[in-house]
Parts: structure tokens; sequence; C-alpha cells
């Protein structure tokens, strides 16, 4: 089911009936009143959050996808170093693991081998995500010099838990996808993180006028939705005939972070530096060392690491000298950023099918808030929260929070109408 951990995965969608964690992607939480309308057995909500990842000028998007027009290599080509001194790391240079924060992880730790094995003593990580911190852990504890450049004013990028709810819920990243095996597990193990799994099966669909849906009565929109759009954060149209084909899964079940998943960045500590609020502006890497320029100060290295999510690399707001390679840009230019944008709903109490974790609705409108969460399953709170992917994601991020609210109420209220 869904997840945006970063992605949520086919198999996670298909055993259900299933992209990251923005500032850009703005969350409020604000109690307030909203107009009542057809039942009352559906009460107001007494707070919400909202995820706007398209707008987040530090993500572009939630995660990647493999786009009409690209191939598995163009991811290849993304993770290439450029003249030994100049490396790519993140979850969309990942071929076995895109789209997810194990595919980050593991795409810092192998660009910290590939620069420990040239000898550089100096390296500056663009970007204080999981693969930047994966990169600069192994680089600290191998004896670099490492400093992280982060233009949030916060460590994590698409890993994000919000307290404001007064209960940790991720904006971003959600589930380890598959435990066995994963090494998220082994840190999770190792910071004492909670986890819950999720059940696949656990699944009810409603449409208009309160009524359950059997399975053979569901259209075929609502399975494209979740099986596809709700994975891959793009609309069906939009992915590569080679998309389903790529990646590869660890077994076990897929679990959450009841206490955030922002519990796994302690243990990605190190005897590194960390510069907050410093986003990348320049990077030359035309002669021996690294120049980085970040808020108008130069800095140098004799590598760095470049670790921004792919819908910063698209929207070219770091200038390369000399200019990236043909194929690089090629790749970044083919690749597609998906969205899969979050609205968490507190009430003051449950009014749903509280034995399920995942609620279907069918409505008039493809797409919008098609796919819920039972918060309460993992919280013990009265919350929901709702996905919206691709494309109906966007049409939804240009409303205002009151009118995003209101739409998933008018879905709520058509689900359970008395």
């Amino acid at each position: 089911m869904p997840g945006f951990s970063l992605k949520l995965s086919r198999r996670d969608v298909v055993g259900a009936g299933a992209l990251l964690g923005l500032a850009g992607a703005s969350s409020h939480a604000v109690a307030g009143q909203w107009t009542r309308l057809a039942s009352l057995a559906v009460p107001d909500p007494t707070g919400h959050l909202i995820t706007r990842w398209r707008h987040d000028p530090y993500a572009g998007g939630s995660y990647s996808f493999l786009a009409v027009g690209s191939r598995p290599e163009h991811r290849e080509w993304l993770r290439e170093s450029v003249g030994g001194r100049l490396f790519f790391a993140g979850e969309a240079t990942h071929g076995l693991f895109p789209a997810t924060v194990h595919g980050a992880l593991m795409s810092g730790q192998e660009a910290a081998g590939a620069i420990a094995a040239t000898g550089a003593r100096s390296v500056a990580i663009v970007g204080g995500g999981v693969a930047g911190l994966a990169a600069a852990k192994r680089l600290a504890e191998a004896g670099t010099t490492v400093t992280v450049y982060e233009a949030r004013n916060r460590l994590g990028g698409r890993v994000w838990t919000d307290r404001s709810l007064g209960q940790p819920l991720d904006l971003g990243a959600s589930w380890i996808h598959g435990v066995t095996g994963n090494p998220l597990t082994a840190i999770a193990d190792a910071v004492g993180a909670e986890r819950r799994a999720t059940d696949h099966d656990s699944f009810i669909a409603r449409t208009v006028g309160g009524r359950m849906l059997e399975e053979d009565d569901w259209p075929d929109w609502f399975w494209t939705v979740m099986e596809t759009e709700a994975a891959y954060a793009a609309d069906a149209s939009a992915l590569s005939p080679q998309a389903e084909d790529e990646g590869d899964w660890f077994g076990g079940p897929d679990v959450l972070f009841p206490g955030g998943y922002d519990q796994i960045l302690a243990g990605l500590r190190g005897n590194y530096g960390t510069r907050l609020n410093a986003p990348a502006q320049a990077i030359d890497y035309s002669a021996d060392e690294i120049i980085l320029e970040t808020n108008g100060e130069r800095v140098t290295a004799d590598a760095a690491i470049v670790t921004v999510p792919l819908g910063v690399l698209k929207a070219g707001t770091i200038r390369f000298t000399p200019p990236l390679p043909a194929r690089k840009r090629e790749a970044i230019d083919r690749l597609g950023m998906g969205l899969l944008d979050k609205a968490y709903l507190r009430f003051d109490r449950v009014f749903w099918d509280a034995s399920v974790d995942w609620l279907g609705y069918v409505g008039p409108r493809r797409g919008h808030f098609t796919l819920w969460l039972n918060m309460a399953k993992v919280t013990g709170q009265p919350i929901l929260l709702a996905f919206n992917a691709a494309s109906a994601a966007d049409a939804l991020s240009g409303l205002s929070d009151q009118a995003l609210v209101a739409e998933a109420m008018t879905a709520l209220r058509a689900m359970y109408a008395a």
C-alpha cells in the first residue's frame, strides 16, 4: 500500500486489493470548523497536515519513475561519476531499488566507497537526505573530512516527521518496504525504533452513498490508480513500458514507524560537519579541486557527492562548470519525477471502518481521494491519511488548504453517508 517509502510497492498495491516525508510542500496543522455537508455522522476535522511536494524547491516532486522515453540505463548514467571527482547518489540513481529510502541509503554508501578508493581527503556532500547522510557517515568512518551542505533548515530531506498534531506523522517516507535483509531494518534495530506491519489484505472499498463494493464491481480506473499510479506516483500513460520490470524487492512485511520515520536519522550520525540553510548554487569541477558555491560562499574539497532529488536537477538550480556530460543531462531530462501527496485529517473520534487498514473510495472524480490509510490502527488516535497521486495530486496541490480539506470531507461524507 502507499508508502512513499519513498515508493508504494506494486506488490503492496496488488496485495491490498500497495513515494518521498513539504515547506514548498507546505504542512499546516490548523484547527478549524468546516462547512457541514450531508451527513452528521461524519464530524468536522480538528486539524490537518497537507503536503505539496511538487512545489517544494528542494524536491520538485516525491520520487523518480521510469518515464516514457527513458530506459533503466538512464539511472546508470545519472549515477556515473564525472572526472573522478564529482559523484552522484540518491534514489533516482539506484537501479535495483529506485524510489525507495533503502535505495537512497545504498546509493550513498556506494558513492562513499567509490570516493574512498580515490584517496580523496576532503569531500563536500550536497544534500542532507538519507543518501547524503549515509555517504557522510561511511566516509567519516574511513577518516575522510566531510561536510554536508543542506538547503533546508533540517536534515532528512524527504524523510520528514511532523508532530504538530500531537502525534508523529510522516510527511514523506512512511514504510520500510520489505524488512528481510533491508539495511534500514538494521538501523531501526540499532536505534530501537518501534515498527508496525501493514496488512495489505485489510482493505474495503466504498462508493457514493456509503455502499460497499465487492472487487468484481471495482471500475478499471480504480485498479489503475491503486496498482500503478499510487505505486509509481505517475499517470499510467506517463510510464515507460519497462517501468514495471524495474527494480527488486526485499522479502518480509512492510512496516511503519509509529514514533516517526525520522528516528532512523539517529542511526546515520557520524563524525562529519553539517551546514543547514546552505543550498548549492554552483559546482565547478574543472580543476583538481571541487569548488562549491552556497549563499555566496565558496568552499573547496577534493571531491563532491551530489545527492539532491531528481526534481532539483531537472529544475537546473545548480550550475555545473563545465556543463554535465551529454548522457547525464539526457538521463536527467528523460527520467520522470513523480508526485504522491498526503493529507492527514485528525478528528475527535473514529467514524470509519475501524477494523481495516485501508479504505478505498470509488468516487465521481478519478483518483481524487481514492486511497486512505486508517492511522488509528497505527497511532491509537482518530487520524486518517489520504493519498493522492500523479495528475490528480498535481491538480489538488493548487488548491488552498481549506478547499483541499473540503474535497477530502466531501469524499468521506460520501463514503459514510448516513
